[in-house]
């Protein structure tokens, strides 16, 4: 069955699709290296909306990033999208 991921029923892998629909149009070798992290949807969400300064300081602090969601993070904050927004 398309999306299921190691005959999990329940998990289903990310696409490059899902990539760009929550990260916007990163490169092509961001996408290759957020898919070898083998993320949930739910990891992608959440390192996304922290790059994009979604929710409240509050509401991050309380929620600080680990494991899986920074490791997400550090990878689309080096791509060129994001990387020219800080200066």
């Amino acid at each position: 069955m398309p999306g299921l991921k190691n005959g999990q029923l329940g998990t289903l892998s990310v696409t490059a699709g899902d990539v760009r629909h929550l990260a916007g149009p990163v490169t092509d070798a961001t996408v290759a290296a957020i898919l070898k992290t083998e993320p949930s949807i739910e990891d992608l969400e959440v390192a996304a909306s922290y790059l994009r300064g979604d929710g409240s300081t509050v509401d991050r602090l309380g929620h600080p990033m680990a494991g899986k969601v920074a490791q997400l993070y550090d990878i689309l904050n080096a791509d060129a999208l994001y990387a020219d927004e800080e200066e």
